[in-house]
C-alpha cells in the first residue's frame, strides 16, 4: 500500500463501534474533499501499526471510537512518531476511555455524577464460582437502589449497557457489561428523565442537544438505526438550564484536560432538572444520526468547516 496524499483519517479499528467508525471517517474525508483537502482513509488496526507509519502521513485526522483508537494507544504512537493529530492527546484520551477514573476525577468538581460501585470481570468471575452470585447482586442493589443501570467502563455506543428493574436482571446484565477480560462492570444510580449532550470547541460549550428516544433508554439502536429517536437543539428545558449544563461540560472537559478539539459531553437530568455527568467522547460521532454535527449546525458551522477546523487544529 502506498499513501496519496499527506492527509489521512483514520478509520475503523479493531473495537465494538467499527462499523460506526467507517461511517465517521468516511462522512468526514467526504466533507474534508469537499473543502479542497485531499486526503487518505486509513483502516487501523493495532497489528498495522509499523505499515501504517511506513506511509509517512504528516498529519491524522483521527476517527476510530473506541478500542486502541480512542483510549490512548494510537494518540501516544503519533506522539511518539512525531505525527500531528487531531484531538485530546494520550492520557486525556485513557482516562476518558475509563469511565470509572472520569467520574472519579469529576466528582471532585461541582459537577454532580450518579452514585454506584464497581467491579472487574475477575472480580466478577470469582464470585460466580463462590457461589455467591444471586447474593452478591442482591447487596448491590439494596446499596443502589432499584432500578440501576449496569454498563462496561471502557465501552462507547451504549454497547453492553442495561436498565435493571428486578435482582432476577442482573446476572444477565453483568454478562453483558463484562465485554472482555480486562473490562471493568459498572453498576450505577439510574436517573430517570432527560438525556443531553453538550459538544466543546477547544473547552468552550458551543450548545446542548436533549435525545427524546422512541427506546427505553438512547441505546444502540435509536443511536445508529432507528429514525425516530428526536434531537432538541437548544434543550426544551429552557435557556437557564442549557446555560448551567455548558457551564458544566466545560468546568468537565478542564478537570479531563479535554480542551483540544471537539469533545462530546454527556449528562442525565432528573424530572427535577438535576444533572449529572455521564461520560466523556473523545472521539464523537460524525455519522448521519451524530450529536456533535447538530449541535455544531446550530452555532453557525456546517459539517464541511467543522471538519475542516478540527483538521487545522492537529498537532
Amino acid at each position: 500500500m502506498s499513501r496519496e496524499n499527506d492527509t489521512v483519517v483514520l478509520l475503523g479499528g479493531e473495537s465494538e463501534e467499527r462499523e460506526i467508525s467507517f461511517q465517521s471517517g468516511n462522512n468526514i474525508a467526504e466533507a474534508l474533499r469537499g473543502e479542497g483537502i485531499a486526503v487518505d482513509t486509513y483502516d487501523w488496526r493495532p497489528e498495522r501499526m509499523q505499515e501504517f507509519l511506513s506511509l509517512g502521513y504528516k498529519r491524522v485526522f483521527i476517527a476510530l471510537h473506541g478500542g486502541s483508537g480512542e483510549n490512548g494507544t494510537v494518540q501516544a504512537m503519533l506522539t511518539l512518531a512525531g505525527i500531528p493529530f487531531t484531538g485530546v492527546r494520550m492520557l486525556p484520551a485513557a482516562i476518558c476511555m475509563d469511565k470509572t477514573i472520569a467520574k472519579t476525577l469529576v466528582s471532585q468538581t461541582h459537577v454532580p455524577v450518579p452514585g454506584g460501585c464497581t467491579l472487574s470481570v475477575a472480580e466478577v468471575k470469582t464470585v460466580r464460582q463462590s457461589g455467591r452470585a444471586a447474593e452478591k447482586w442482591r447487596e448491590i442493589a439494596e446499596k443502589i437502589g432499584l432500578p440501576l443501570v449496569v454498563k462496561p467502563a471502557r465501552n462507547g455506543s451504549s454497547v453492553g449497557v442495561t436498565i435493571v428493574d428486578t435482582v432476577d436482571e442482573m446476572d444477565a446484565a453483568v454478562s453483558a457489561a463484562s465485554i472482555s477480560d480486562d473490562e471493568i462492570v459498572i453498576f450505577e444510580q439510574y436517573i430517570g428523565g432527560h438525556e443531553l449532550t453538550v459538544a466543546t470547541l477547544n473547552g468552550k460549550a458551543l450548545g446542548v442537544c436533549q435525545i427524546i428516544p422512541k427506546t427505553r433508554f438512547y441505546d444502540y439502536e435509536a443511536k445508529y438505526n432507528r429514525d425516530d429517536t428526536e434531537y432538541l437543539t437548544p434543550s426544551a428545558l429552557g435557556a437557564d438550564f442549557d446555560a448551567k449544563l455548558c457551564r458544566y461540560a466545560e468546568e468537565v472537559v478542564r478537570a479531563l484536560d479535554c480542551t483540544s478539539g471537539v469533545v462530546r459531553v454527556d449528562f442525565l437530568a432528573d424530572r427535577n432538572l438535576n444533572a449529572y455527568f455521564l461520560e466523556v467522547n473523545t472521539v464523537p460521532g460524525m455519522t448521519a444520526h451524530s450529536l456533535v454535527p447538530k449541535i455544531a449546525a446550530k452555532a453557525g458551522y456546517d459539517f464541511g468547516t467543522l471538519c475542516k477546523m478540527i483538521l487545522e487544529m492537529a498537532h
